[in-house]
């Protein structure tokens, strides 16, 4: 995907610049209007050890799944290092006074109800509340993390594991800052009967149809975090194409039960699904991935942010019908989609973001107990990283401390 030309944006005088400290906020809009930017800063070359697979060739500790992992990554990067220097430095500008100027989030796929909560916060001005325009929501699925290290984006809609493995072996300088899918909706499908996928140990000898990305990635660390053998399972490129599986062509499809097996289901087919979210791996979904030069310095941005998307999803989950329409009508006009997959893809999303736990405690925001079965989970895929290295919950916490009526459950 080419890299599109950076926008002349307002520059934010940072906390960095401040002394390091975060300036007494006096009130949201007191703190949204005063000499603000956009979250763009001067895009600084990334490190070698950040840019060189050499990491992930050389880890002699490093398991074979995530040294794969790190190898895809290391490819994604230097593609978006090289675009990003073809381009050209982003441009400086004058410091504005009514906002922080522009916003580039990359979503992580098309523009379908997946992304119910960013339509409902553009289209009803939540982002421009909070001080930004003009907001971008990019299509993917693209290299997210590397975007999110290069500069080209603000905000990546990331998952534990690709921003787990960009950090151990890559060594990007993100973090994650909230989880959308607290609970992934990952799964791999399979047509009812003998063959069936019911179990983690089904997957033996299996033919499993995967997508361009991390999806066999993902199904390797289901396999090895349930004792299979990986090298067990012969994967076929599916690219979308479910009539694999209806076919007979693989015995399994990796997808979302918030996509795919709605559209099977949907076609009367007899679907099995074997959740990724209870069969060891309950990792979160789609989550806020930012640089850590974002999170120390530009704190109040990503906050206003981060409020934009909790009125948004708030209204998305109150709402799934609307968040389906600006799918169907605005957002996603241009790509077909199927007006009865988009409906229940609204509704069927809602337990993966309204847990048991955001009703406690606020949407995104990851418990203490979360985060640690999302790094045992990763620690049964192979991976080394601690909980301090991959996930960043304080401007959440903030928010939630600040403005507890934002907590409350639709």
């Amino acid at each position: 995907m080419a890299r599109r030309t950076p926008r002349r944006r307002d520059r934010l005088r940072s906390d960095a610049r401040r002394g390091g400290r975060a300036r007494p906020r006096p009130g949201r809009r007191a703190a949204r209007h005063r000499t603000a930017g956009g979250l763009h800063r001067r895009r600084r070359p990334l490190t070698r050890s950040a840019l060189s697979p050499v990491h992930a060739r050389k880890d002699p500790t490093m398991s074979p799944i995530a040294r794969k992992l790190g190898l895809a990554a290391a490819s994604f990067v230097a593609a978006a290092a090289l675009l990003t220097g073809c381009a050209g430095p982003a441009d400086e500008a004058t410091a504005g006074q009514d906002g922080y100027g522009s916003l580039d989030i990359q979503l992580s796929f098309v523009k379908n109800t997946q992304n119910a909560g960013e339509y409902m916060a553009d289209s009803r001005g939540y982002y421009s509340e909070e001080g930004f325009a003009p907001v971008t929501l990019v299509a993917g699925p693209t290299a997210i993390e590397a975007a999110i290290a290069t500069g080209s984006a603000d905000i990546g809609f990331s998952s534990v594991l690709g921003s787990a493995t960009a950090i151990t072996a890559e060594e990007m300088p993100i973090a994650i800052i909230g989880a959308i899918y607290a609970k992934n909706a990952f799964t791999v499908m399979s047509m009812a009967g003998a063959n069936a996928i019911e179990t983690p140990a089904d997957l033996e000898g299996k033919r499993i149809g995967v997508t361009a990305g991390t999806a066999q990635l993902m199904v390797e660390a289901l396999a090895e975090a349930n004792g299979v053998d990986p090298g067990t399972i012969t994967f076929v490129p599916a690219e979308g194409n479910t009539a694999l599986l209806t076919g007979g062509d693989v015995d399994g499809y990796f997808g979302l039960e918030t996509n795919e097996f709605i559209v099977l289901t949907q076609a009367g087919h007899d679907v099995v699904s074997l959740p990724l979210a209870t069969n060891g791996l309950p990792l979160a979904g789609t989550s806020f991935a930012v640089s850590r030069d974002a999170i120390a310095n530009q704190r109040e941005e990503l906050k206003a942010f981060l409020r934009a998307e909790i009125r948004g999803w708030m209204d998305a989950i109150a709402d799934p019908e609307a968040g389906a329409r600006l799918a169907l009508d605005v957002y996603g006009a241009d790509l077909g989609l199927t007006e009865a997959k988009e409906l229940a893809q609204a509704e069927a999303q809602i337990p993966h973001i309204l847990t048991d736990q955001a009703r406690k405690t606020g949407l995104f925001l990851l418990s203490p107990l979360q985060i640690e079965e999302n790094i045992a989970a990763l620690t049964l895929a192979g991976f080394d990283i601690d909980a301090d290295d991959l996930f960043d919950m304080s401007l959440l916490e903030e928010i939630y401390a600040e403005e507890p009526d934002l907590a409350v459950a639709p």
